[in-house]
């Protein structure tokens, strides 16, 4: 996950990020002097997981629980406002509540998702934990002094469903994230021919796939991909690359 700051809003002020190690920032946000991050170690409970699920995740979350107080009220400087983005949801909307309330800050919630749906798809909708984290996520969700979210789809069901009244205030993409060059999507698409020799068909299945459903002859597809320089989406002769004119949609970004 990629967070982005417009750096020359936050010129004039100090921000610290409390987060998850994972992939590192973008180095605007690392060599900003005004940025502060501090990293919290992941909780993993493998052993009492494979005994109780359920018991791993309350202790888990109580865990987590006191790291976010000690970093939100002893690590940091007290701040003006509390800003978390949800989710997720538990034990972090708790926690920041709690910490805005003993500093004296403003909570804000930024709303991308909503955590119970998510796990939903790995619980199913009816499941006790799936219910209590529905009634976590809404109850500390109203406590926000402020709500920010994504969509006006989500702005709807926050005010009917939530009782919640949010700000739509939509992502945009920072400047380094933009289309990928034509050269970009080409070598990324001829990453198959390594794929290949590791012996990953799969990728071969599925160019056969597409070319079925575009209607091209299954043994034009393969002789494409046994070409050295050409994909089923492009081609390249010299040094030009172009796109084939009967290519199956695509779209390929990079943040490079």
């Amino acid at each position: 996950m990629v967070y982005y700051l417009d750096l020359g809003f936050w010129a004039n002020l100090e921000v610290d990020i409390v987060a998850n190690g994972g992939s590192d920032p973008h180095v605007a946000i690392r060599e900003n002097h005004s940025i502060h991050l501090y990293q919290m170690r992941s909780i993993h409970l493998r052993g009492l997981t494979k005994i109780s699920s359920a018991l791993a995740l309350v202790i888990k979350a109580a865990l987590q629980f006191a790291i976010l107080i000690w970093f939100l009220c002893v690590k940091i400087p007290r701040p003006d406002v509390f800003l978390v983005q949800n989710p997720p949801s538990v034990p972090t909307l708790a926690a920041v509540k709690l910490s805005s309330w003993l500093r004296r800050s403003k909570f804000i919630i930024d709303w991308h998702n909503f955590g119970y749906t998510l796990l939903g798809l790995s619980h199913g909708r009816s499941h006790i934990i799936v219910k209590i984290y529905h009634w976590f996520e809404s109850y500390f969700g109203r406590m926000a002094d402020v709500s920010l979210c994504v969509t006006r789809a989500m702005q709807h069901e926050l005010a009917e469903n939530w009782r919640i009244k949010a700000t739509v205030l939509y992502d945009q993409p920072p400047e380094f994230f933009h289309p990928a060059s034509m050269r970009q999507m080409h070598e990324f698409l001829n990453l198959h021919r390594s794929i290949l020799c590791f012996g990953a068909n799969f990728l071969k299945h599925f160019y056969l796939l597409v070319a079925a459903q575009e209607g091209l002859d299954t043994d034009e597809a393969i002789t494409e991909l046994n070409q050295s320089s050409d994909t089923l989406f492009s081609s390249q002769i010299g040094s030009n690359i172009f796109l084939k004119p009967n290519r199956p949609a695509l779209v390929v970004s990079s943040t490079s």
